[in-house]
């Protein structure tokens, strides 16, 4: 009777603890506004992340027709079908912009005249080729792009803008401008650490929308804020990888942005503790940037927002 007792006794236990884990479907944190519900949706599902290996990632990312029943990879699935649903189905009206959040530092950004894509990875990403005018890579890194997206955008003669894939975008030029449907894209150049020297790729969007244009800067995977120059008066949204040698604080200085996104977390192809930053890592660069007076977020996979014209209004369903 005692074992029996211990026995029941362990597997409530169990019980609890898969449901701790299972009380949120992960997309749920796509249209949560109360922080504090937020941030317990994500330390659930940094509870499986930490317990991801980079080879289930590598195995599951590299075959797209895989399944899982980790929640977490299912999660980075659902993200991308939800991009797959919401950009064609998304009208945008004039004076402003969507945009959604994809796996790293992937967006896509849709205007009433364009669609782009920027930094994206995922299995599926290819998928998204026929709703993007063009694409931006930042660099060189494979968690920055996918390369069937990249071979079918390049076979349909669309611009790809990098410093390494051979198509109409490529340069290695240290400063180039694009124009392409109306967006201007002003390019720089940046270390991404002490070793790769002018490998990254920092880029400003100028995107007309109406009467008004949205600006969006991603710093890649930058190494210093002595590398980021802005053109424009206004940076409407600003993304950066908050553990690349950058300091958050300096960059948020250096271009006084409206709003800042704490990118590049859960990056399940390094294993876990090489490379990988849970959201925790976020949150302390948030409160960082609350001190000097700055409005910063953690975005999640899937994440949609809308430009209304003068800020950014986020969890949009």
């Amino acid at each position: 009777m005692k074992n029996k007792n211990l026995l029941n006794s362990m597997l409530a236990c169990i019980s609890l603890s898969c449901r701790a884990v299972e009380i949120y479907n992960f997309k749920d944190m796509q249209f949560e506004t109360d922080i504090a519900k937020r941030e317990k949706m994500q330390d659930a599902m940094q509870n499986v992340i930490d317990k991801t290996t980079q080879k289930e990632f590598d195995q599951f990312d590299n075959n797209p027709n895989s399944k899982t029943a980790n929640p977490v990879l299912k999660y980075y699935d659902q993200s991308l079908e939800r991009l797959v649903k919401d950009i064609p189905a998304t009208q945008v009206k004039p004076g402003t912009a969507a945009i959604w959040y994809l796996y790293n530092m992937g967006f896509v950004i849709k205007t009433p005249e364009v669609c782009f894509g920027i930094d994206i990875h995922h299995r599926h990403a290819d998928k998204l080729a026929s709703f993007l005018d063009f694409i931006a890579v930042t660099h060189n890194h494979n968690d920055h792009y996918s390369m069937p997206l990249l071979g079918k955008i390049s076979a349909a003669q669309k611009t790809v803008i990098s410093n390494f894939f051979p198509n109409p975008g490529y340069t290695k030029a240290a400063e180039f401008t694009h124009n392409i449907k109306g967006v201007t894209i002003y390019c720089g150049e940046a270390d991404h650490n002490d070793r790769l020297k002018k490998f990254t790729v920092p880029m400003e969007f100028v995107c007309p929308t109406g009467d008004k244009k949205f600006v969006f800067f991603t710093s890649g995977d930058c190494f210093s804020h002595e590398f980021l120059n802005r053109k424009s008066e206004k940076i409407d949204l600003y993304v950066l990888h908050p553990r690349c040698g950058m300091t958050p604080v300096n960059a948020v200085q250096k271009l006084n942005p409206e709003l800042t996104f704490i990118g590049h977390l859960q990056e399940l192809g390094h294993d876990i503790n090489v490379w990988r930053w849970q959201f925790a890592v976020g949150r302390h660069e948030v409160a960082e940037l609350k001190k000097i007076n700055h409005k910063a977020y953690v975005p999640v996979w899937g994440e949609k927002f809308i430009w209304d014209g003068e800020k950014i209004i986020g969890c949009q369903k």
